[in-house]
């Protein structure tokens, strides 16, 4: 059977078919997701629907790569790019009209959970994901905004406290001209916003894969004969301690000299859990101990505020960033919840004598794991000599053809 015209990002760092080679060098952009059904539409008979909704916005319209789903559903991303917001919310209002003509296919096909584009009688739905510290502009003060926007609109707007690599998922349900509406809105909120750095880091995200955004965002289609190796996994703490530096990342050194110019410099995330109860102590004084990591590595870091949902004492990290950014913030965090673990906990005065015990509950003189604490000393000394060589190893593959 024919493909379809596949005109995706390639932010995973391959270059597939002809199509885009990740999201153009554009000043804004919005984020749709859409059912795999809908991206198939727009991108059939070599992608007509596609170019014929460019040319009538002037907007750049980049999918993410195929089978490349949002994490936890089984919708595509659709970039939509654009130096003005006029071209975006062109492009938003002629995809919301084919959703028209679409979703009523759903009454003798249902889609599959999470996937439906019809709502309850004259309604469609409309998913997008924004960045995450920006949805505060759109929600307001104790949630003014959104209250005027979903009054004024007539639509329903639903935000998930939840984050995705620095995005959070909304929906949009009601009649055309109420999405249409409200698009527009959402459309004029962030656009204040789109000269921050955190909307630019937005922007440079269209894949997230199957381990993308949650284990590191990668790509494991590699080119030529033997491809690329998958990428070490994010460290999931599960409430226990980092006690060795993860195999994967000696992996990595030796991958970046394989990949192709530009493709390290790409944006990607890499994430982990962390006990809640640490935290604290983890950022430092007013987050300057994060921030610190941040300006040595050039990755941003994302600790969550709330608990995990099902998790509770458990907080997730993100570092996001070129690819040994991520990965050189992720190993110095790391160091950094050893030094935290080893630290005892203020002073109390026993009630009765015992051998004095350190905060993780093994005697003076070993950490959590059982190693000396000097030994953890010669790990410590050893990520870094690590990171060293990371950063080595990329200007090698800066300076290749």
């Amino acid at each position: 059977m024919k493909r379809g015209y596949e005109d995706v990002g390639a932010f995973s760092g391959t270059r597939r078919r002809t199509g885009d080679q990740g999201p153009p060098r554009a000043k804004f952009g919005l984020k749709a997701l859409l059912p795999d059904a809908f991206a198939s539409f727009l991108l059939r008979d070599k992608g007509s629907a596609k170019e014929q909704l460019q040319e009538e916005s002037g907007a750049r319209l980049v999918f993410s790569n195929k089978g490349d789903f949002f994490p936890d559903t089984l919708l595509r991303v659709l970039g939509v790019f654009s130096d003005t917001a006029e071209a975006v919310m062109m492009a938003l209002d002629l995809i919301l009209g084919k959703i028209g003509e679409l979703a009523e296919d759903e009454r003798s096909r249902p889609p599959p959970p999470g996937c439906e584009m019809l709502g309850e009688e004259g309604e469609y739905i409309f998913r997008l994901i924004l960045p995450r510290d920006l949805t505060g502009l759109l929600i307001g003060n104790q949630g003014a905004n959104i209250k005027q926007l979903r009054r004024e609109s007539g639509a329903k707007i639903v935000i998930r406290d939840d984050t995705v690599a620095g995005h959070r998922f909304v929906t949009l349900t009601g009649v055309p001209d109420s999405l249409a509406e409200a698009l527009r809105r959402i459309t004029e909120y962030m656009y204040q916003e789109s000269g921050s750095d955190e909307f630019q880091q937005y922007l440079r995200v269209i894949n997230f894969n199957d381990a993308g955004a949650h284990e590191g965002q990668w790509n494991s289609e590699g080119q030529g004969k033997g491809g690329y190796r998958q990428p070490p996994p994010a460290v999931r703490m599960e409430g226990k301690a980092f006690t060795q530096a993860p195999d994967g990342l000696h992996l990595l050194g030796e991958d970046l000299a394989m990949l192709p110019r530009g493709a390290a410099e790409m944006s990607y995330s890499v994430s982990c859990v962390l006990p809640a109860q640490l935290v604290p102590a983890l950022i430092g004084k007013a987050g300057e101990l994060v921030r610190s990591i941040q300006d040595r590595t050039g990755a941003k870091i994302d600790i969550s505020r709330d608990s995990i949902p099902g998790k509770d004492g458990l907080r997730k990290m993100e570092c996001i960033g070129p690819l040994l950014s991520i990965y050189s913030a992720h190993t110095l965090m790391m160091q950094r919840l050893q030094e935290v673990e080893q630290t005892p906990p203020p002073a109390r005065r026993p009630e009765r004598a015992e051998p004095h015990r350190s905060w993780s509950g093994h005697r003076g003189g070993e950490a959590k794991d059982g190693y000396p604490n000097d030994t953890r000393t010669e790990r410590q000394k050893e990520l870094e000599a690590m990171v060293a060589d990371l950063e080595k190893k990329l200007s090698e593959a800066k300076a290749m053809p």
